[in-house]
């Protein structure tokens, strides 16, 4: 094996967006110590991408927020770089506080004190996966025209505000915005020997890497905005609404945070990341254009109509992505995207109706015989009620 690029800990490696990260660590030669919760998980990961296995190390954190929660992981030896994805994206919760609020913040905390405590010298920037969550206005986010969102915006949302209400959406933007603000308190308060670096995409999306044995382990994002129309759960794309409306594609989210880790221009940021709107119809025209018998369970709307009515999307201001990775840094349309989603979910499908039928997980097919639609319609058969739970 060639000498590594640098070793990089990345945490909670089996994560959608995570996946794609180590992914894209491997193929750049970086060496990866990489958490996740429990040994199972790692095992599944590996079991459905093997090629990875001499190229990564993985530890055990059961509870993100637990002091020294990462000191195994940094004892595995040098860490030049930390790549913190791990963070709470569950929208089945029912104690907000608990399950997904004080989790996210807590746990980023600790992450930035153990790579404190137990990093040493050689370690040169933390890369926090943020969320564009953070940035926008929860009060008036859809609701009227305002300028594009910039870095310096901040979501005003309050724990308080997102409990009373009772709305995981809320609960997720509070959760970003005030784990967040923990991480440049935590550098202000500590100056530590390394620089930190946000990322806040906003909806992200696209084909999966991470283990999914069903519909309820998609991730939130590609399960709201792409899976709901595969599945056959809206009745009309008129009446369809998304919490978020501008996308970006989970490998451009990975590579940002591959190109984040060395790049000058990105130490002590917040950088946002967006490709650009996604809407129902923009996402049913994708899918009626690209899988035509996926059309009987997607409506097809008023192709020419992409904005819901009464709905302002907004718009973000991405120019310090572009100053920061270079002129090369260009994203992939929602088309593409949404296409390489869909193409997952059949791919993921197959895999779990082979592990049904022959008694193994992560097994793959080789019988393609029978349309998108019966193959979906199987799937979605398991357990597509979790995507009821978002709406």
């Amino acid at each position: 094996m060639s000498q590594p690029t640098g070793r990089v800990l990345l945490t909670g490696a089996n994560g959608f967006i995570a996946a794609h990260i180590l992914s894209q660590l491997i193929e750049h030669k970086y060496y990866v110590i990489a958490t996740v919760r429990s040994e199972s998980k790692a095992q599944e990961l590996i079991a459905l991408h093997p090629q990875w296995k001499p190229h990564v190390t993985f530890t055990y954190v059961p509870d993100l927020t637990k002091e020294g929660a990462y000191q195994a992981a940094f004892e595995v030896g040098d860490v030049d770089y930390v790549i913190h994805a791990a963070s709470p994206t569950d929208f089945s919760v029912t104690d907000l506080q608990e399950q997904m609020i004080k989790p996210a913040v807590e746990g980023t905390v600790e992450l930035l004190s153990s790579a404190h405590k137990y990093g040493n010298s050689s370690l040169k920037r933390v890369v926090i996966l943020g969320s564009a969550a953070a940035v926008l206005d929860s009060f008036e986010y859809t609701v009227k025209p305002r300028k594009p969102y910039t870095e310096t915006d901040w979501n005003p949302i309050t724990v308080e505000h997102a409990v009373k209400q009772g709305n995981v959406v809320l609960a997720y933007c509070a959760s970003k915005t005030l784990a967040e603000r923990a991480a440049w308190k935590y550098m202000t308060d500590h100056t530590p020997h390394f620089d930190l670096t946000v990322l806040d995409p906003v909806t992200t999306i696209g084909p999966m890497l991470q283990p999914v044995s069903g519909p309820s382990n998609i991730n939130g994002s590609n399960l709201f905005d792409v899976y709901s129309f595969v599945a056959g759960q809206h009745q009309s794309v008129e009446a369809a609404r998304f919490p978020f409306y501008h996308f970006i594609d989970v490998r451009d989210v990975a590579r940002g945070h591959i190109l984040a880790l060395t790049a000058p221009a990105a130490s002590n940021k917040r950088i946002i990341l967006s490709s650009g709107l996604i809407t129902p119809q923009l996402v049913a025209n994708a899918i009626r254009k690209n899988f035509p018998d996926l059309r009987e369970k997607v409506p097809e709307g008023t192709p020419e109509a992409i904005v819901p009515v009464d709905t302002h999307p907004g718009d973000w201001d991405t120019g310090r992505s572009r100053e920061v990775f270079g002129a090369g840094w260009e994203c992939i349309g929602l088309e593409e995207c949404v296409r390489d989603a869909v193409g997952s979910f059949l791919e993921y499908q197959e895999r779990c109706l082979c592990a049904h039928h022959h008694g193994i997980y992560g097994g793959r097919t080789t019988d393609h015989e029978g349309s998108h639609i019966t193959r979906i319609t199987v799937w979605q058969a398991q357990e597509v009620s979790s995507v009821t739970s978002l709406q």
